[in-house]
């Protein structure tokens, strides 16, 4: 595992994600459907930055999977182009079998949006739901900021 930090150490991560002309909307806002994605992406790198693998890796090298259950996103202001939208991600709820994922988008300084997201642990060539490796565990307890 390639994370060395411990407890409290920059608990939140940044992630940057570039919108193009190509993620917006005739109202020349980021469509919709994009935010996700954007969000989706946040988590992803938050796994590469302190894990060193994001979800491809997990599922084909380590056997684990993290399918979603739940994603909860409020709006609070458009995204463009304009500026870089910087998600900043961290872990806020680590059950027996499951993790959830707090984000907010900003953009200039502007909150964007903010979204929850919770998915599951499973055995990835089963698709069998189960507790994460305790390495794994231990990774995400070090980075956890309660809800």
């Amino acid at each position: 595992m390639e994370d060395q930090g411990g407890p409290g150490d920059a608990a939140i991560y940044e992630h940057e994600i570039r919108v193009t002309w190509a993620d917006c909307d005739p109202a020349r806002i980021a469509y919709t459907g994009r935010i996700p994605n954007f969000a989706l992406d946040a988590i992803n790198g938050w796994w590469e930055h302190h894990l060193g693998d994001g979800w491809f890796q997990m599922e084909i090298d380590r056997n684990l999977g993290t399918p979603f259950v739940s994603m909860s996103l409020q709006f609070s202001s458009p995204i463009t182009p304009r500026h870089r939208l910087i998600c900043r991600v961290w872990p806020n709820r680590l059950g027996e079998t499951s993790i959830g994922f707090h984000v907010e988008g900003v953009q200039d300084g502007t909150l964007c949006f903010t979204g929850d997201f919770v998915s599951v642990f499973i055995t990835a060539d089963e698709f069998r739901k189960s507790p994460p490796p305790h390495e794994i565990r231990a990774l995400v307890q070090r980075h956890l900021v309660p809800a």
